[in-house]
């Protein structure tokens, strides 16, 4: 990069000079100590570079290793050019520094951005060499590396920056992150791909407005895949008598809502499957255990129980108590009508699942990080989510009427693997408690038939 500079050599107070505000934006002013040493034996072997208003472009790390120093003069350069340019100047003069991936990566996104304004220029280039490469390779060759280091590089912090971190250390390679990030990318990107197929019939989704303890609207073993979550005990206020959840004690709400499920054993199939999501409740500050009352109940009905899955929330609600643990998490049971039910084993990406990806010498050196498994020839399929843990986040309201407001939707990413594991195609999905509809949207995306009931219109 040449720049039509004016600058002159001179000696200056150390405490007169400042850091460029745009260097902190780039680079980590690290490794000081060292650097103060170095200087200590063999001095300053490079003035140190400023523009006009005394601002350090070249030799911020160096400033601060004087001024640790305590010397009250250095030896300056300062220069004068295009104001536009002096970001791009403050690159080229770390150009030769050994640097970290995420200071090459903030290098890059500045030079992207200068080149896609038509900013940038280069004078030892021809203009057809500047028309033939993209900004990517007018970077890559102000940086002085391959252009697809850079577009792997983006690509990572893109999809999933914790990786640049596991680079630095020294824990993986930037070939091994890409190879990770972009598999573990594309299987996310198939499983929940958008739908390209029709789902306007009028089959499509049915809404009943009446309770679910009777479905006469459907047939016997007519449904593929229960999923809902009832009402919780004693968690609002109900507006009409007999509600589901408005008992005066739990032992009553489990017995009621045990019956309710009767009719759902009647229209479910008996290869199908049953998620039932539904959370605890504290009584005179005792949790009441009403989700595993409720599942052994179903069990003594003749059910069988196959998973009882945590679905951890990643944004619990916050409490105020002081003297237990927030509840983070809600129970979400498998259950079934035979063991002949119909289920495919599908392989989803559980970014918390990383064993340890560096040579067995190196392990074990710091047990308090975590790193991600490096797969081989698509084998080894540690990372991936075969668990009865699931992580997602709370689901939001989306209405503004707070009358129609939903009181507990939950999120769509615990209904897309069900799914996806117990259904085809244009089978039928039920949820007997409707509620805003999470699970009939998402079993429309994924191109099946639902029904839905509830007593209310959200």
């Amino acid at each position: 990069m040449n720049f039509a500079i004016w600058y002159q050599k001179m000696q200056m107070r150390v405490t007169d000079l400042v850091h460029h505000p745009l260097n902190q934006d780039v680079y980590d002013l690290s490794d000081i100590d060292d650097l103060s040493q170095s200087i200590c034996e063999v001095g300053l072997l490079q003035p140190l570079v400023i523009n006009p208003r005394n601002e350090v472009i070249s030799g911020n790390r160096r400033l601060l290793a004087v001024q640790q120093l305590g010397w009250e003069e250095v030896e300056v350069e300062q220069v004068t050019t295009n104001p536009d340019e002096e970001l791009l100047r403050l690159v080229h003069y770390n150009k030769h520094r050994v640097k970290s991936c995420r200071e090459i990566l903030n290098e890059s996104k500045v030079l992207l951005d200068h080149y896609s304004k038509g900013q940038g220029h280069r004078s030892d280039l021809t203009s057809a060499q500047m028309n033939k490469g993209s900004s990517r390779d007018q970077v890559a060759s102000e940086l002085g590396m391959p252009s697809s280091t850079i577009g792997k590089l983006l690509f990572i912090e893109k999809n999933d920056p914790d990786f640049i971190g596991l680079i630095d250390e020294g824990s993986l390679t930037i070939n091994q992150a890409y190879t990770q990030v972009r598999r573990v990318k594309n299987e996310k990107d198939t499983i929940f791909a958008k739908p390209n197929k029709d789902v306007s019939r009028s089959d499509q989704f049915r809404f009943y407005q009446h309770s679910s303890d009777q479905m006469p609207e459907l047939d016997d073993q007519s449904v593929d895949l229960i999923f809902t979550s009832p009402p919780y005990w004693n968690k609002r206020t109900y507006t009409t008598e007999n509600e589901l959840g408005s008992e005066s004690t739990p032992e009553e709400f489990v017995d009621n809502l045990v019956e309710h499920f009767g009719d759902c054993k009647r229209v479910l199939k008996r290869t199908g499957s049953m998620f039932i999501v539904i959370g605890d409740t504290f009584h005179d500050g005792c949790l009441q255990s009403i989700p595993h009352r409720f599942a052994i109940g179903l069990v003594e009905k003749g059910w069988i129980l196959r998973n009882t899955i945590i679905w951890s929330k990643t944004n619990p609600k916050p409490q105020s108590s002081k003297n237990n643990l927030t509840p983070t998490y809600e129970f979400i049971f498998h259950l079934v009508k035979t063991k002949d039910y119909k289920y495919q084993h599908t392989l989803a990406p559980q970014k918390d699942s990383k064993v340890d990806a560096r040579v067995p010498r190196h392990r074990g050196l710091d047990k308090k990080k975590v790193y991600p498994y490096i797969p081989r020839d698509g084998k080894n399929l540690g990372d991936f989510w075969t668990e009865d843990v699931v992580r997602a986040a709370v689901a939001k309201n989306s209405r503004t009427d707070e009358a129609l407001e939903h009181p507990a939707p939950f999120p769509t990413d615990i209904i897309r693997l069900p799914i996806m594991q117990t259904t085809d195609e244009d089978d039928l999905v039920l949820d007997p408690f409707m509620g805003s509809g999470s699970t009939g949207k998402v079993a429309n995306e994924m191109h099946r038939l639902f029904v839905g009931y509830d007593i209310r219109r959200y």
